[in-house]
C-alpha cells in the first residue's frame, strides 16, 4: 500500500515536470512565431512614395495627399514617404531618383501636372509603377486614378437655382475647365433655364485675394449664389460671401463650418478614398491595373454635404427624389456642346 502511494506521487510529480516542460517549450515557440510575425509584417512592408507641388496646410490640397498617407499606413501594410512643394521638373526628377534609391515601389503624384515627368520616368524605370491622380499615362507601369463629380454638381446646381432670388448664380473655378466640366452650368439650364450663369477662374488653388476680388465682381453683377471650386482660398470666399450676404455651395469638404448660414452645400471630394483603392488594386490578386481607372461615387469618392438651414424641407425632398431619379436613369440632362 505504502510502494503503491510512492509510486503514485512519483508519478505526479513526474506529470507536473512534464506539464512545465511542455508548457515552457510552448511559451518558448509562440515567442518565436509572434517574433517571426512582427519581423515578417515589417521586412514585407511595401515602399510607397506621394508627391505633391503643394504645401502640407490646413484646406490645401497637399494636405489631402497627407490624408490619403494616414489611411494607406493605416489600412495597409505600406510604408510611404510624402514629398510636398516639389513644383519644378527638376525636383520631380529628383525626387524620384530618391524615391527609387530608397527602394519604393510605388510613386504617386497627387495631380495631373506629374504626368509627363512620370512617362519619361516609366520608361526608365519598367519595375516602378507610377500612378497619377487624373492626367494621362502611356507605359504599362503607369496608372490614371481619376474622378468626374459632375453627378453630384447637377444638384449642387438644383441647390443654387432653388436659393438665387436674382436668377444669377456664379462659379469660380481654381483653373479654366468649363468646357470639360459643364454640368453645373447644365444642372442650371435643366433646372431654371432663365438663369444667368456667370463664370470665373481664379488660375491658382489657394490664391484668397484674387479669389475675393473675383467674387465682389460677382456680387457687385448681382451674383447671389456662388460656387466655389477652391482649396484654401474658400475660406475668403465665404468670409466675404457672409459680410455681403450672399449663399456659397463648398468644395472639397463640408464647408458649412465655416458659415452654415450661407454654406448652402458643398460638393464633397474624399481625395484621399482614391488612395485606398489604389492600394486595394494593388494588393488584389490582379494587381493595378494601366491606363485610367474611373473612380464612382460607390468607391466614397465624391458626395453632396447636408443640406443647410436655408434649405426648406419641401426643396430637400424634392431634391433627393431628383437625386433619386438620376441614379435610376429616369433624368438625363442637356449637353451644352
Amino acid at each position: 500500500m505504502m510502494q503503491q502511494s510512492t509510486q503514485l506521487r512519483f508519478i505526479g510529480i513526474m506529470a507536473v515536470i512534464v506539464g512545465i516542460v511542455f508548457i515552457s517549450i510552448i511559451g518558448f515557440k509562440t515567442k518565436d512565431i509572434i517574433s517571426e510575425i512582427v519581423t515578417t509584417g515589417s521586412s514585407v512592408k511595401t515602399k510607397v512614395t506621394i508627391i505633391t507641388n503643394d504645401k502640407i496646410v490646413d484646406q490645401s490640397w497637399g494636405s489631402l495627399a497627407y490624408k490619403g498617407k494616414l489611411k494607406m499606413e493605416e489600412l495597409f501594410p505600406v510604408d510611404v514617404t510624402l514629398y510636398s512643394e516639389i513644383n519644378t521638373n527638376e525636383l520631380i526628377k529628383d525626387t524620384i531618383e530618391t524615391a527609387i534609391q530608397n527602394k519604393t515601389e510605388v510613386i504617386i503624384g497627387h495631380g495631373r501636372e506629374f504626368s509627363e515627368m512620370f512617362t519619361k520616368a516609366a520608361k526608365k524605370y519598367p519595375d516602378i509603377h507610377f500612378i497619377t491622380l487624373h492626367g494621362t499615362s502611356q507605359y504599362p507601369n503607369q496608372s490614371v486614378y481619376t474622378f468626374d463629380q459632375g453627378e453630384v454638381e447637377y444638384f449642387a446646381a438644383l441647390c443654387a437655382a432653388k436659393m438665387t432670388k436674382t436668377n444669377k448664380v456664379g462659379l469660380i473655378d481654381a483653373f479654366e475647365a468649363r468646357e470639360k466640366n459643364p454640368e453645373f452650368e447644365s444642372g442650371l439650364a435643366y433646372y431654371k433655364p432663365e438663369i444667368e450663369f456667370y463664370y470665373r477662374y481664379v488660375d491658382s488653388r489657394d490664391d484668397g485675394k484674387k479669389a475675393t476680388k473675383i467674387l465682389q465682381q460677382l456680387i457687385d453683377e448681382g451674383v447671389d449664389v456662388v460656387y466655389s471650386k477652391g482649396n484654401s482660398y474658400n475660406r475668403d470666399v465665404i468670409d466675404l460671401a457672409k459680410k455681403s450676404g450672399i449663399y456659397v455651395i463648398g468644395y472639397l469638404d463640408d464647408q458649412s463650418y465655416m458659415g452654415k448660414d450661407h454654406v448652402i452645400t458643398s460638393v464633397k471630394n474624399d481625395v484621399s478614398q482614391a488612395y485606398v483603392v489604389m492600394m486595394e488594386d494593388y494588393f488584389s490578386e490582379d494587381g493595378i491595373p494601366h491606363g485610367q481607372v474611373m473612380l464612382s461615387a460607390e468607391h466614397g469618392v465624391y458626395s453632396l454635404a447636408p443640406f443647410g438651414p436655408m434649405i426648406s424641407d419641401k426643396d430637400k425632398q424634392f431634391i433627393e427624389s431628383e437625386m433619386s431619379k438620376y441614379k435610376k436613369g429616369e433624368i438625363t440632362f442637356p449637353s451644352l456642346k
